[in-house]
C-alpha cells in the first residue's frame, strides 16, 4: 500500500515527505554522541586520567544525544501537517484565531521561531463550526498571520477530526 502510494507520487512527479525521518535524526544524533564520546574516552585513556572522568564523559555524551535528538526532531503538528498534506483524504477548513498564547522561542543563526498555542474556531465546508487547539512553531516574521482574529487554513483527519494542523501551502509558518 505504501509502496503503491510512493510509486503513484513518482509517476505524478511529486516527491515524498520533505521531513527527515525520526530514525535518521536519532541515528545521526547517536552517531555524533558516540563519535564524540569515543574520541574523548580514547584521549582520557591515553593520558591515564582518573576513572571518574569516564563516567562524566559518558553522561555528557548521553546529554548531547538527548539534546540533539530533541532539537532536530519535528514537532507532532509538523509531522501531522506533512502527512495530511500528502493525503487525498484530508479535510480542509478555515479557522479564525480566537486566542493566541506564546509558549516558547527558539533561535539559531538563521531562524527565530516562537511556539504558539492557538485556539481556532473552524468553519468546515459544510458550514459547521467547532473550536480546536493547535500548537505550532512559527517563524517570528510570520507571527502577524496568527494574531487573534486572523484567518488560517488547516488540514484535519476526517477519521479523527480533533487532529488538526496548519495547511502550510495556504498559511505558511516559515519564509522559504
Amino acid at each position: 500500500m505504501i509502496e503503491q502510494t510512493k510509486t503513484e507520487q513518482a509517476k505524478k512527479g511529486k516527491s515524498g515527505s520533505s521531513m527527515p525521518s525520526d530514525l535518521a535524526v536519532i541515528l545521526g544524533a547517536a552517531a555524533f554522541a558516540v563519535l564524540f564520546g569515543g574520541i574523548m574516552i580514547q584521549t582520557l585513556i591515553k593520558e591515564n586520567s582518573h576513572p571518574a572522568w569516564l563516567w562524566i564523559l559518558l553522561a555528557f555524551s548521553v546529554l548531547i544525544f538527548v539534546l540533539l535528538s530533541a532539537a532536530f526532531l519535528p514537532s507532532r503538528e509538523a509531522k501531522l501537517a506533512d502527512r495530511l498534506s500528502r493525503s487525498s483524504h484530508a479535510g480542509h477548513a478555515t479557522g479564525r484565531v480566537v486566542h493566541m498564547r506564546r509558549l516558547n522561542t527558539s533561535e539559531s543563526t538563521t531562524l527565530r521561531e516562537t511556539k504558539l498555542d492557538l485556539e481556532l474556531l473552524l468553519r468546515e465546508s459544510d458550514g459547521r463550526t467547532r473550536t480546536v487547539p493547535v500548537v505550532v512553531w512559527v517563524e517570528d516574521v510570520m507571527l502577524h498571520r496568527f494574531a487573534t482574529g486572523s484567518t488560517v487554513h488547516v488540514l484535519y483527519d476526517p477519521l479523527a477530526p480533533s487532529k488538526v494542523a496548519i495547511d502550510r501551502r495556504k498559511t505558511p509558518v516559515q519564509l522559504q
